[in-house]
């Protein structure tokens, strides 16, 4: 199954039309096989030992649980848990790039790249079941196709034209392909590619009056421009007018940028008369001070191409909220413009393409992986458009339900330089429709060396090694969701073996192009979490994948908010029920990968709460709360130890908030504070949710070696009942779990306290385990907070404690508060530990 997750947008000036992006996630509460009655041993490497069972919360607490961590080895070159960049926005936590006017920076055209399925054959032409298809007549027309599944597998050419869908016949849009050896037969898949120059606007703002024009130019370009199109403004006219604006920071009512700092405005322009001036401002439209302008100033052109550059400081109040607006303005006189840039002054450790504000977080994260499909901008991208600077990067479009694609992608060597800089293995989202030269090409841009083609185009990026000697592992993913087609239209493949049959023919690809070490790349196949018989289908296909992946969400449906208990049990039985007990989802996933012969992996995971019956209210306490992120650390934790799943990406740094559809009420308007783990980087707060504290937390802990916990003694549990919450039910579910991870040099152990109400006592024992002393005192670092649903959204409520206790002994009772993560860390030495 599967549920929709629809960016929340906010409200802008009426001249300023926001788009929307549609997004469809794994949606596990309506899996029907959540309905668990087992309890005690579940069979894993690091099974809870058969405990008393508990009727309700509270029972058998009165006696202490033991906790021995053994020196034996479960799990191996553990990673750091990752997270997900999702995508840029220019609106919300998603504004991560230093560059402000980062949407089109360089005012070029769009490429199009789109996979489509017969569903309805005449002779050589084709049409899709996409009945609300936006692509007028003749939108592909001129460009190629591939057919990589089917009948006419194999065949290639030019489009000779296309026809709009039709909702009377309920069908898509019509490709003619002239003519082919061999037809087409309904459920063959092809891709279609064009490039579509000109629409040099996309991505900004722009006004114009008496007649003057914005217009795209091809021909007169600065020197050594790394791009193919600029803007020309003609306002020459007496009482011609026009505007450029480009516009971020404009969520209503708070900011998610604050201007501190050194900015500088860069630009490239030429005038095209004699007396032709333009001028440059910037401006925050506060809600609270008026008209803020940090820079306007009017510049003389020549009829020579300039470059020109503009620093100003700023130190904005606190709390100055508005949208920030770059705006270009000439009456007049008429102008070419090109390659415009609004940007941070980087701090003195940050290499990278991204806001300083973003690289802290993330440093402060320590994630293992960060994963890069930026939301759909890259999806129908070539690789020599992502590795384009931003100056000269198109806009790529892929979906059908759009004609214009929105913003430029982030670039694949800006994300790689990200992922070195915060010491991350990078995951990157390949394009599914990339051709097989491509596919060489980007494994030699990866792994060759400086003299072959695209080992040169990395150098002169500034990465002369190649970056195979800098990461560990590459992790390469096909395409993004891709049995997701009701969401990514133009993007999926609504068929597990047409899709293993295109990673099939990509990866044979790849491990066979110069260069390619198995060593060092991961090559990963989509998975569909719900329905593993999905997952079965792809693995019966020899697709040459290492990884098969999975977006284990939970917490879906939302519909009973009536106590702490009724939201909080339910959230806290379902990762144990999904990852730790035979009939659990994630269990049927695993067991699949293992019989295949390749590794589970997890894309993204986090609460899916999308869908209920409850109010706004109650929304806002539970989505963003402490005990939410509790429930996801847990979860991920759980995997790990009990199938394994070593490569995991929490979903996402930013995404401030997102749409609700109350079942009950489908009018309320309602909106979830899901799925960022910020609520925002050097806004206004700065300030981050518990499911980033969590994350963070489990990360501090996690090292190369994960060790068995047995735990022994009261072992409390409690029985869930499904009260409509996730759809969950599971007796014995256990209100303790344990995770225990060693280097060598020192030993961690992350406690969960999931009980509602009652602190719980454990002992620690084992070979691994000292008494503290002044040398060797224990590190204790605790998340938790007054109450289970407090949040961070309005004030720094929940934060994560840290103690030094050198007087610590692991024999004596040590109280773990309710709805708690506790860390306790302490040297080691001369241990042996066993595989």
């Amino acid at each position: 199954m599967t549920f929709m997750r629809r960016p929340y947008r906010p409200s802008v000036s009426s001249d300023k039309i926001v788009g929307t992006f549609w997004r469809v996630l794994n949606c596990t509460s309506l899996v029907l096989l959540i309905s668990i009655t087992a309890c005690g041993q579940n069979g894993s490497p690091n099974s809870p030992a058969q405990a008393t069972q508990a009727s309700s919360q509270g029972s058998n607490l009165s006696t202490t649980t033991n906790i021995s961590i053994e020196p034996k080895v479960i799990r191996s070159n553990v990673k750091r848990f990752g997270i997900n960049l999702s995508g840029q926005s220019f609106y919300d936590s998603g504004i991560m790039m230093r560059n402000l006017a980062f949407r089109n920076p360089g005012f070029e055209g769009t490429i199009w790249q789109s996979v489509l399925q017969c569903k309805f054959v005449k002779g050589d032409s084709c049409a899709d079941n996409d009945e609300w298809s936006f692509w007028p007549a003749d939108f592909v027309k001129g460009g190629t196709f591939e057919f990589f599944y089917g009948a006419a597998r194999g065949q290639k050419g030019a489009v000779t034209s296309s026809s709009p869908a039709s909702g009377t016949l309920h069908q898509g849009v019509w490709i003619n392909f002239g003519k082919l050896n061999v037809h087409p037969q309904v459920g063959d898949f092809y891709i279609v590619r064009k490039a579509m120059p000109g629409d040099a606007l996309g991505g900004w703002w722009t006004d114009t009056h008496g007649g003057g024009t914005i217009t795209t130019e091809f021909q007169d370009l600065p020197s050594g421009s790394a791009g193919k199109q600029a803007l020309r403004l003609n306002a020459s006219g007496a009482g011609q007018d026009a505007t450029l604006t480009s516009g971020v920071d404009t969520f209503e009512g708070r900011s998610f940028v604050q201007l501190n700092g050194v900015y500088t405005v860069t630009f490239r322009a030429k005038g095209l008369g004699s007396s032709n001036r333009i001028n440059v401002s910037v401006a925050r439209l506060s809600q609270k001070y008026g008209v803020l302008t940090y820079l306007t100033h009017d510049i003389q052109l020549t009829s020579s191409w300039q470059d020109f550059k503009l620093p100003i400081t700023v130190n904005e109040r606190p709390n100055t909220i508005g949208p920030i607006h770059l705006i270009f303005n000439i009456h007049g006189g008429s102008a070419l413009l090109d390659d415009v840039a609004f940007t941070e002054t980087p701090a003195h450790d940050n290499p990278t393409a991204f806001r300083n504000a973003v690289v802290d977080r993330l440093r402060e994260l320590r994630p293992g992986i960060l994963r890069y499909m930026d939301n759909g901008a890259n999806f129908g991208s070539s690789i020599d458009n992502l590795l384009a600077p931003p100056f000269a990067r198109q806009r790529a479009g892929y979906s059908e339900t759009s004609k214009d694609p929105g913003d430029i992608a982030i670039g694949l060597h800006e994300f790689m330089v990200l992922c070195q800089t915060v010491q991350a293995e990078p995951w990157f989202v390949v394009p599914v429709g990339l051709s097989t030269q491509e596919t060489r090409n980007l494994v030699e841009y990866f792994a060759g060396p400086s003299t072959s083609p695209y080992g040169a185009k990395r150098t002169a990026l500034g990465q002369a090694a190649p970056w195979t000697s800098v990461f560990p592992t590459i992790h390469l993913e096909l395409g993004n969701e891709t049995w997701n087609w009701n969401s990514f239209a133009g993007e999926g493949i609504p068929d597990p073996k047409a899709y293993a049959t295109r990673v099939s023919d990509v990866f044979a690809t790849a491990r066979a192009a110069p260069f390619f070490d198995s060593s060092k790349f991961d090559l990963i196949m989509d998975g569909w979490f719900a329905v593993p018989w999905w997952n079965e289908q792809e693995l019966a296909v020899q697709s040459h994948a290492d990884t098969i992946d999975i977006a284990p969400y939970t917490f879906n449906p939302f519909d009973d908010a009536s106590s702490s208990e009724a939201i909080f049990g339910p959230m806290f039985a379902e990762p144990e029920a999904l990852d730790s007990r035979p009939t659990g989802v994630v269990v049927a996933d695993a067991k699949l990968a293992q019989k295949a012969g390749v590794k589970l992996a997890v894309y993204e995971v986090n609460l899916g709460a999308y869908e209920g019956k409850i109010d706004q209210v109650a929304l806002d306490s539970t989505i963003p709360s402490l005990g939410a992120g509790l429930s996801v650390a847990d979860h991920m934790l759980l995997m790990l130890r009990d199938n394994g799943i070593i490569s995991q990406a929490v979903f996402a740094l930013p995404e401030y908030v997102n749409g609700f559809h109350n079942s009950a009420n489908p009018n309320a308007g309602e909106s979830v504070k899901l799925w960022g783990t910020v609520v925002d980087m050097g806004g206004q707060t700065n300030r981050v949710r518990p499911s980033f504290l969590s994350e963070k937390l489990a990360n501090s802990a996690i090292a190369d070696k994960m060790l068995l916990t047995v735990p022994s003694g009261s072992n409390p549990t409690w029985d869930q009942p499904d009260n409509g919450n996730a759809k969950v039910k599971l007796n014995g579910a256990h209100l303790i779990q344990s995770f225990a991870f060693t280097d060598g040099a020192r030993c961690s152990v992350i406690l969960f306290n999931l009980s509602r109400n009652a602190a719980l006592p454990v002992t620690l024992s084992g070979p691994l385990v000292t008494r503290a002393t002044q040398s060797n005192p224990v590190q204790v670092s605790r998340l938790t907070s007054a109450h289970i649903n407090d949040t961070n959204e309005l004030a720094q409520t929940v934060d994560i404690k840290h103690e030094t206790l050198s007087d610590f002994d692991p024999a004596r009772s040590y109280s773990l508060p309710p709805y708690s993560m506790t860390v306790l860390s302490w040297k080691v030495s001369g241990i042996h530990l066993t595989e």
